[in-house]
């Protein structure tokens, strides 16, 4: 579905995260298969702090822990960065929303039209370590 919503195929994703494995970081949670993936920019927000891409879940794995731990797996690299993690979700995707707030995340910005035309980016931000 998230490749539908983005209005590519899915051989393109593919092509895409291959290409992201050679410049960026791709942590894959695995469990006899592949249960999900975190795809991480480490210097991606403002060149100082880390920028999670993407992160996605198998269908049948979602609500069980597998997005919290490639979460926390993806503020552990963002720490040795900087004190600070960042990423965008879609204003309408309700459950991630309430996924990343329950980890912390708040609202920093919007983005209108900026991923898709008539969607609205939400800029989330979580402090990882106290202000120096």
């Amino acid at each position: 579905p998230l490749w539908e919503r983005l209005g590519l195929p899915a051989e393109r994703w593919a092509a895409i995260l291959g290409d992201a494995a050679r410049d960026d970081t791709v942590l894959v949670l695995d469990e006899d298969g592949p249960l999900g993936f975190a795809w991480i920019d480490p210097g991606g927000a403002f060149g100082r702090s880390a920028y999670l891409r993407m992160i996605a879940v198998a269908p049948a794995r979602r609500s069980a822990g597998a997005g919290a731990v490639l979460l926390d797996a993806f503020e552990r690299l963002a720490a040795a960065r900087g004190p600070d993690a960042f990423l965008l979700v879609t204003e309408d995707n309700h459950d991630a929303r309430r996924f990343y707030a329950r980890h912390g995340y708040v609202v920093t910005g919007r983005l209108d039209d900026y991923v898709r035309h008539g969607a609205t980016e939400l800029l989330l931000r979580k402090r990882l370590t106290p202000a120096a």
